[in-house]
């Protein structure tokens, strides 16, 4: 039987636990002009091509293949926006189109404060709620 990976709604990583997927800081997080980056930004597209590149702010979007009126057409599916705030917060928001509407709907802001010190800070905070953008 298949593990069940459901998180819930408000789930958050906390500094009691090492998240499942968390490397070591050996991969360069140094943008080329010295700046620190706030990502890691790894894709790979069919097993022929692949990126991993430090990044201050990243974004990418997928286009999905539809057949609207007889005719093919892309159009967005999914869209990762991913930045530092002024405040230092870095945020990763991911973006869904539905056929219903012109605008996406996000189904979740991940968070992460990693310039704050404090102790019990959450690593991730993962909102999961669905809300228009």
């Amino acid at each position: 039987m298949a593990k069940d990976l459901t998180l819930p709604k408000d789930a958050a990583f906390r500094n009691d636990s090492e998240p499942p997927n968390s490397i070591d800081l050996v991969e360069d997080l140094t943008m080329p002009d010295g700046r620190p980056a706030a990502f890691r930004l790894k894709c790979s597209v069919s097993g022929a091509m692949s990126l991993s590149v430090p990044a201050t702010e990243a974004s990418f979007t997928v286009l999905q293949r539809i057949r609207r009126r007889g005719e093919e057409q892309l159009v967005d599916s999914v869209q990762v926006l991913c930045r530092e705030q002024d405040n230092g917060t870095i945020t990763v928001r991911v973006l869904v189109w539905t056929p219903n509407g012109p605008e996406p709907i996000q189904i979740a802001l991940l968070t992460s404060r990693p310039e704050d010190a404090a102790t019990g800070n959450d690593l991730i905070e993962c909102d999961l709620g669905h809300k228009e953008y």
